[in-house]
């Protein structure tokens, strides 16, 4: 283990040669591989047709949006702008097989799980001019060093908000009213309009995407920290230690294993993907259904009729107690293709999400949150939105980031190996009653993420990386505050 009690208020300046400094050739190699395999970075002139500037996101709700987009600022700036989407599931197969290709495209969202420091230095990343006037327009501290730029240098531009969460239950006003139930607050007043659904015997209680991992992931990550946890994605922020065993973490899971052996969920839900649960409830007839703040955006796509049915009951806690969260600095929603031979018309492009037009029609789009969360209340979206993104901005607090007060983590990030199985397959092992012993499941999972990282640490630190397992420790967070450095 890397415990130590180097302090971090007196840390020498860092710059971004200094941080990286311990990635080395092995460093870039895990790069790579990470990236789509071990072949080299794009080469010039692999970002599309001659002339056209391509731009690819894994948006669903905004699709109508962005196409419109591509087409008005690609005449403003004398391009030719090609739009693509690809469904979150495929969107980062996508990259990595274009990255091998040398293919990138142009603008892009960099879902390939490595942080910025280490794209940046691998040469997937182009730094991205952005205006005083647009870096005015967005809110202060915007722009973090190690998430969003280096050395001052931007090479990513935040477009959503980072007070957001996901384990959202959204309910079907219409059955709510003809059965007969309050949107609930506590497991059990969920698991009690469940049952009165169920009880009734018209309507399907409730789907959800048992079939996405990632996305059991992200909710039970969530319903976790908003019942008691103090971290998120299972390490804690005081101690810097992995505690997915925490009583909050299997109450949380516990919850969905009862709704699943209630007979609850409609049939099929176990192996549902995201828009097969979507598409569902959208359809009519379920009563629930766990989604993110993204789903007006996606049932509007699938069904406009059901937009006006639409009724938030927020994401439940324990006993019905407010919901208490906290989310880092947002990092790069959107990246420029280090091979881009278009970086002026890349970088027009990204500022062009800044302006208050395209957020107020982010907000439109009913997907995440726009970074300019003013602009919501004045944007044409459903009142459950509105009434989420007020609550989002009470609840959601800054919490700390080791990446943030120490660059050179970025090296430890680089090299760390994905745990497999995660909770998401914990999850559902469980629901499906492959694991027997949830707790155990999980310190078992605790386990691995802590020797992941341990070793991640070792091979960092190997190298040069001014790095151990203090950089994870932040003892004098609280929860419901901003955490400042």
């Amino acid at each position: 283990m890397y415990h130590s009690t180097r302090s971090h208020s007196a840390a020498p300046p860092l710059t971004r040669r200094s941080a990286l400094a311990g990635l080395g050739a092995a460093g870039l190699a895990s790069v790579a591989a990470a990236c789509g395999g071990t072949s080299a970075p794009p080469a010039a002139g692999g970002s599309g047709a001659p002339g056209a500037l391509r731009w690819w996101d894994h948006f669903g709700g905004l699709q109508d949006l962005h196409t419109r987009w591509a087409e008005d600022i690609g005449a403003q700036i004398g391009a030719t702008i090609e739009h693509s989407y690809n469904e979150p599931g495929a969107a980062t197969e996508a990259l990595q097989l274009a990255n091998q290709a040398g293919q990138l495209p142009d603008v892009y969202t960099a879902l390939v799980g490595l942080p910025l420091p280490a794209l940046v230095e691998a040469g997937w990343v182009h730094e991205i001019t952005v205006s005083d006037e647009a870096k005015e327009r967005l809110p202060e501290g915007a722009f973090v060093e190690g998430l969003t730029q280096l050395d001052g240098a931007i090479y990513g531009l935040p477009a959503f908000s980072d007070k957001q969460y996901v384990g959202l239950a959204w309910y079907n006003t219409e059955i709510a009213e003809t059965v007969g139930f309050e949107p609930p607050t506590s497991y059990d007043e969920f698991l009690g309009a469940l049952q009165a659904i169920a009880d009734h015997g018209e309507f399907a209680p409730m789907t959800m995407a048992l079939g996405a991992p990632g996305r059991m992931r992200e909710q039970i990550d969530d319903l976790a920290q908003s019942g008691g946890f103090p971290g998120y994605q299972g390490m804690r922020y005081d101690t810097g230690e992995y505690e997915y065993h925490h009583d909050a973490y299997v109450t949380a899971i516990e919850l969905y294993k009862e709704i699943s052996d209630k007979g609850f969920l409609l049939p099929g839900s176990a192996g549902f993907q995201i828009p097969d649960a979507r598409g569902r409830w959208a359809a009519g007839g379920i009563g629930f259904h766990m989604d993110g703040p993204y789903s007006p955006g996606g049932v509007r796509s699938l069904n406009p009729d059901m937009l006006p049915l639409m009724g938030l009951a927020g994401m439940p806690t324990p006993e019905g107690e407010p919901v208490v969260a906290a989310r880092g600095a947002r990092g790069a929603d959107w990246v420029m293709a280090g091979s881009t031979q278009m970086a002026e018309q890349a970088s027009q492009l990204i500022e062009s999400f800044t302006q208050e037009d395209y957020q107020r029609e982010l907000a439109a789009g009913m997907d995440q949150p726009p970074i300019l969360l003013d602009v919501v209340a004045g944007a044409d979206v459903i009142e459950p939105y509105v009434q989420m993104v007020e609550d989002f901005s009470a609840q959601v607090f800054r919490a700390p980031q080791a990446i943030v007060r120490n660059v050179e983590v970025a090296a430890v990030e680089a090299r760390r190996t994905p745990v497999t199985p995660e909770l998401g397959d914990v999850i559902q092992g469980y629901l499906g009653g492959e694991i027997a012993d949830l707790r155990q499941a999980l310190v078992d999972l605790s386990d691995a993420h802590s020797t992941a990282l341990d070793t991640a640490i070792e091979a960092a630190a190997a190298e040069g990386a001014s790095v151990d397992r203090s950089d994870w420790e932040f003892s004098d967070w609280a929860a419901g505050q901003d955490y400042t450095y």
